[in-house]
């Protein structure tokens, strides 16, 4: 492991393996799977700066797929999502007991937003660059957001939900069709959009995102860290949801898998060469 530093940010360069997912569930522990030539994927942490392998496919319980993405259920508990013959796997793993169990099974999904009872929430998947959000069990805002408005039957798409405090959900959309070349191509015009029970709306925050977006929302759910990749140079985005004022933060060749750090302080993010990138946030 190479650690670089580069004007308030570290990259963390692997050497061989890349990484493709990145999680930050407690202050001092970073997780990520990297994943090799081969495509045998492992989970790994970063703890108090040094790595070390925590877990493979082999070592889930029931395995029945790949290791797929991480994501944080609460704080001390990892998601893991496990791709399976047409379902998701839901895995979580607590720092407290160094224990994994199963969570729930889910339709195929790329991204997972957990309510805080951790058995509903909503489900992001793509296809054929077109991408969907799927609710399941008691949704937060199941009452205020349909989802087939945002549909590829529609001829639009949704992805990246987040489940924030107080009944909010945030997600990106596009009433754009998919684009007739590889997502590296990207050009449509996604919005970042906020749904509130409490004020009973959906609607638009911060700028449009001109390329493929991914999110992660800081801890106590003002702001949202979003990456943009398009043709080109990459956007990490610093987003008010309560102002819907923005400001980049960084550019990278690529961005993607955004997890903001328990104190809110630093955002991880995995660039185009498979390295996880850790940049500082405002205060």
């Amino acid at each position: 492991m190479i650690l670089v530093a580069v004007s308030g940010c570290t990259l963390l360069a692997l050497g061989g393996p890349l990484v493709t997912s990145v999680a930050w569930v407690s202050q001092d522990r970073l997780y990520y799977l990297r994943e090799d030539d081969s495509e045998v994927s492992e989970l790994w942490v970063r703890d108090a700066g040094r790595e070390r392998k925590l877990a493979s496919q082999s070592d889930m319980p029931v395995p029945c797929g790949p290791l797929d993405f991480l994501f944080a259920v609460e704080p001390g508990t990892l998601g893991i999502g496990m791709a399976c013959d047409g379902f998701q796997r839901l895995i979580s793993y607590s720092e407290a007991t160094g224990s994994f169990n199963d969570l729930l099974d889910v339709p195929s999904a790329s991204d997972v937003a957990l309510n805080a009872d951790g058995r509903s929430g909503y489900v992001s998947s793509g296809k054929d660059d077109c991408w969907e959000i799927q609710p399941f069990g008691d949704a937060v805002a199941g009452d205020l957001i349909d989802w087939a408005e945002y549909s590829c039957r529609m001829g639009k798409s949704a992805k990246a939900p987040v489940v924030v405090r107080g009944g909010r959900v945030v997600f990106a959309a596009t009433n754009e069709p998919p684009p007739d070349r590889l997502r590296a191509e990207e050009r449509r015009v996604w919005r970042l959009m906020a749904a509130s029970r409490e004020r009973g709306e959906v609607k638009q925050v911060g700028p449009e995102l001109h390329g493929f977006p991914d999110l992660a929302v800081a801890p106590g759910g003002s702001k949202a860290i979003v990456t943009v990749s398009f043709n080109g140079p990459a956007d990490v985005l610093e987003v008010d949801l309560q102002s819907g004022q923005s400001r980049r933060i960084r550019q990278a060749d690529h961005a993607r898998s955004p997890s903001v750090s328990p104190d809110g302080r630093k955002v991880a993010f995995v660039d185009g060469n498979g390295r996880i990138v850790v940049q500082d946030l405002s205060s």
